[in-house]
């Protein structure tokens, strides 16, 4: 039945209009020009050479649609940074070209004021993720996974671009699951509510340790009996009739050595013990057989007792414990009963302090869900759910405290550890080399005095839409139920629908399926989440719709506006102060619209701009594309990945509401940083504590300060082992200096002779230009790349980097090859850097470049749909706009939002 009649519904969202098109205008570039065109531009570009992918051959003087406006339009920007013709090819006289820029400049204004009324076309589309899950949130108060919803579009496109947000009817089963889901946590949180928060604690002394003394008592007890089977092996092996036996075992394993008890190569010995005349039955010892008995005492009693023993003999265990890194209870776990625990939002306190003159990358512990496998920890399930910096000592230890929502498909269960990387061979090869030094094993860094967790904590602010609905008419009094259910399916339908009225046919049907549902036994509360959960899955929530025929173009109402504003800024439907606007008409005027812009950014929901936004717009997904080689980059784990990401976004939130107008340019070079303590352990800087992040100035010769000073930016440009000079160079000319290379050219070949060379970075890539292919690009990106060579892959500033060749698992061999960095350079056909900060200088002076690359994503991402030729001019005024204000980056969003294309549909 629900597939029916979402489906009905489905059939009609999707009957769309259509109309005629108008007959194409017409712009036509002065025939004069033809014979300057073959001769600079067909050379390298036409039909058969294709260079750069770039076909010139066909396209005509004659320009009649978009498509051969935006390839005239690189023609010219093309000619005017002088780009082309190559410098290898011959050059047109100065009169001339001036001349062809000139008509070809008028050309384009031309174009884009004909084309412009077909283009900027927005196709209608679906919520995003994270609409979807602020929208969600906004209605119900509930907090959802939308991981199993369809991708937000494609590689190289916006999650706000409308021809990328596609939907399946079958989808929309997906939407209706996981709206009944939401509905249902939304009832329970308020029934959980109802009772008094509840608090669960652990004291370590009375869990931990005492389970780490039974684990001693274990090891002892299998070390004895162990002791007790190895005496009887010996004694066999002594004996006469085993002497060439043991000859055959010591000859067939030239590495075992009995005199060095008890090192591994001797323990091989024992696991042949069942060869020996008369020697003992490990089964009356309590094993399996020989190779159970070497390993539980080699990999049980000899690995771990020492470490258990030194950490059960520290001071203040009886009060406390240490966190372990390896073998044992690594993980302190908060397993409240009973384990139904209801939704919510809780908050966790952990009390503890630090080791005195442990390293203080390891000051930091890990929440989050446990993971066991055989029933044996082994971490947590995917990342963190977040990390703390531990400030207070063992003496005066410190309480931290964080909130943790549990949803109704939430794990009931915590764990806290110190803060590690997620490859666990690195802990055991670090383990085992402290262990050579000291005899038990790893340090502890972090003391544990108790964990506490409360909740579900009492609700705060306004409760959500649908419960003020419900809590409206609960006590209603309606002519029936059947009518009180109507006014709550109608409110709820309008507030999903962003305050469109629901048709009555509707919420018809919805009553239909709530009176089946009652008639079948369910309650009044359980009967009307179905009908609930079917507007959350309808295209009047799922869609963001401005109706009027396709070719339409006209100014968006005030509500329209509402909600193109809040979903600019918030990823979020309008709020009441919005809408009442909206209702007075008042909205779309121009410093009413002003107002409101400075107060969505100064809302703490504009956070989902920031990062929905700049995210994108500076492909920050590829900060997760790698895993970071744990033996070179420890620090580098998924604590730091996320606070680099963090450090991006609290820079660009930071310049967004700056009260005086904070100028994009510091994005470029700044004296300061936003960090918190885990950056600033990162990034060698003192004086900063605590998990906040907040504006520290800089030193005057700090690398870091904007853009290129982070480390999420170099981590990026990288495969998580080495730095890679071409990814760096290529995203600055994409990002910051608005002059994107081309895509590379398939099938780039190899360089055979260079194969199993130990090379420096610079060598290696510089090798790549002998190529003819490569090298027109690559004398533009790699200098840049050089530039930047003082940061590792990592992001960890430095002076010197080496390399040493590995074998198939990834181990070095050979001798390694060390270098001190030269990061010198030059730009193609432009001034020379001396080093980084040189470079960082000269790119800091192309402000109005970064600025107009910032715009054309900002139009692209707000409008939903591409930067298109059409958009140039609107570019442009923004550009200029912000420029008198000196490019404060607010005001590049109050001159896109003022504009006749952010309010037309």
């Amino acid at each position: 039945m629900m597939t029916r009649f979402i489906g009905a519904i489905c059939s009609v969202a999707f009957t769309l209009s259509s109309s005629a098109q108008a007959a194409p205008p017409e712009v036509r570039l002065p025939e004069k020009h033809r014979a300057f065109f073959k001769a600079y531009c067909l050379d390298c570009h036409d039909s058969e050479t294709r260079e750069g992918q770039v076909d010139l051959e066909t396209v005509p003087f004659r320009i009649t649609t978009l498509e051969q406006a935006e390839l005239w339009q690189k023609v010219l920007n093309a000619l005017n940074a002088g780009e082309m013709p190559p410098e290898d090819s011959g050059q047109p006289g100065n009169t001339a070209k001036a001349d062809f820029l000139d008509d070809l400049a008028r050309t384009m204004v031309a174009a884009r004021q004909a084309l412009s009324d077909s283009g900027g076309e927005i196709t209608m589309r679906r919520l995003n993720r994270r609409e979807y899950r602020n929208s969600i949130r906004h209605l119900l108060g509930v907090n959802v996974n939308v991981e199993s919803l369809p991708d937000d579009g494609g590689s190289g496109t916006f999650d706000t671009t409308g021809a990328s947000l596609f939907l399946s009817s079958d989808q929309f089963e997906q939407y209706l699951k996981l709206g009944r889901s939401a509905i249902d946590e939304m009832f329970e949180r308020q029934t959980a509510l109802q009772q008094e928060p509840r608090v669960f604690r652990v004291e370590p002394e009375t869990t931990v340790n005492v389970e780490s003394r039974r684990d001693m008592e274990r090891l002892e007890e299998t070390y004895d009996r162990f002791m007790r089977w190895k005496a009887g092996v010996d004694k066999a092996a002594a004996a006469p009739e085993n002497r060439e036996i043991v000859a055959e075992i010591l000859k067939e394993n030239p590495k075992l050595d009995l005199s060095d008890w008890p090192s591994p190569a001797a323990f091989q010995f024992y696991r042949h013990a069942h060869k020996l005349i008369g020697a003992p039955d490990p089964t009356e010892f309590g094993f399996r057989d020989d190779n159970d008995a070497t390993f539980s005492f080699q990999g049980g009693y000899s690995r771990k007792y020492a470490y258990l023993k030194h950490y059960a003999e520290l001071p203040h265990s009886d009060r406390g414990t240490y966190l372990k890194l390896a073998w044992g209870i690594r993980r302190i776990d908060v397993s409240p009963k009973p384990k139904n625990l209801p939704p919510g939002t809780y908050t966790m306190r952990v009390r503890a302090g630090v080791v005195e003159g442990t390293p203080s990358y390891r000051h930091f512990i890990e929440i989050g869900h446990p993971q066991r496998v055989n029933q044996v920890p082994v971490g947590f399930e995917g990342v963190p759910i977040s990390s703390h910096q531990v400030t207070g000592t063992i003496e005066r230890p410190e309480v931290i405290e964080t909130q943790l929502e549990v949803g109704l498909h939430t794990p009931r269960e915590f764990g806290i550890q110190e803060r590690q990387p997620t490859d666990r061979k690195t802990l055991r090869n670090a383990y085992n080399r402290d262990k050579r030094n000291n005899g038990y094993g790893t340090p502890p860094a972090i003391w544990i005095d108790w964990i506490e967790l409360e909740g579900p904590l009492p609700q705060t602010g306004p409760p959500s839409p649908l419960q003020a609905i419900l809590d409206r008419h609960t006590n209603a009094a309606a002519d029936s139920e059947a009518g009180r259910a109507r006014v709550i399916l109608t409110e709820f339908a309008e507030a999903a629908f962003r305050h469109v009225t629901p048709d009555p046919e509707f919420i018809d049907r919805l009553l239909s399926i709530f009176e089946v549902r009652r008639a079948g036994g369910d309650s009044f509360e359980v009967a009307i989440r179905t009908p609930l959960s079917i507007i959350l899955a309808s295209p009047g929530f799922l869609y963001l719709s401005e109706p009027g025929r396709d070719s339409e173009r006209r100014q968006l109402d005030d509500r329209e506006l509402a909600v193109r504003l809040a979903c600019f800024l918030w990823s979020a439907p309008p709020d009441q102060e919005l809408l009442d606007l909206a209702e007075r008409n008042k909205l779309h005027q121009p410093e009413v619209l002003r107002e409101q812009v400075d107060r969505l950014i100064a809302d703490p929901r504009s956070d989902e701009f920031v990062s929905g936004f700049v995210h994108q717009w500076l492909d920050m997904e590829r900060l997760d594309f790698f895993q970071f080689d744990a033996n070179l980059h420890r620090e580098f784990d998924d604590n730091t990945r996320a606070a680099a990401r963090e450090e991006v976004y609290q820079s660009f939130a930071h310049l967004l509401r700056a009260s005086e107008g904070g100028r994009l340019g510091k994005l470029l070079k700044s004296d300061y940083v936003f960090i918190n303590g885990l950056l600033a352990t990162y990034y060698g800087i003192e004086g900063v504590t605590g998990d906040e992040f907040r504006k520290v100035k800089l030193p005057a010769d700090s690398p870091r300060g904007g853009l290129l000073g982070m480390a999420a930016i170099h981590a990026m440009g990288s495969d998580g082992i080495v730095s890679s000079p071409v990814e760096r160079g290529a995203w600055v000319l994409r990002h910051l200096l608005n002059d994107p290379p081309p895509p590379a050219p398939p099938n780039v070949p190899q360089i055979s002779r260079l194969e199993g060379q130990i090379l420096t970075t610079r060598e290696r890539v510089l090798a790549h230009q002998e190529e003819a292919q490569c090298a027109s690009c690559h004398r533009k990106i790699d200098p840049i790349g050089f530039g930047l060579e003082n940061f590792d892959a990592a992001g960890k500033w430095r002076t010197e980097d080496s390399y040493q060749m590995r074998d198939r698992r990834g181990r070095g061999v050979g001798k390694r090859k060390t270098w001190t960095i030269d990061a010198s350079g030059a730009f193609h056909k432009g001034p020379a850097f001396s080093d980084y900060h040189d470079l960082r200088d000269l790119i800091a002076m192309r402000e109005e470049d970064f600025a107009r690359g910032f715009t054309e994503h900002l139009i692209e991402y707000a409008l939903g749909r591409p930067f298109g030729f059409t958009d140039e001019d609107l570019a442009n005024e923004i550009v200029s706009s912000a420029k008198r204000r000196e490019f404060a980056v607010s005001e590049f969003i109050h001159s896109l939002v003022q504009s006749k294309a952010f309010r037309t549909k």
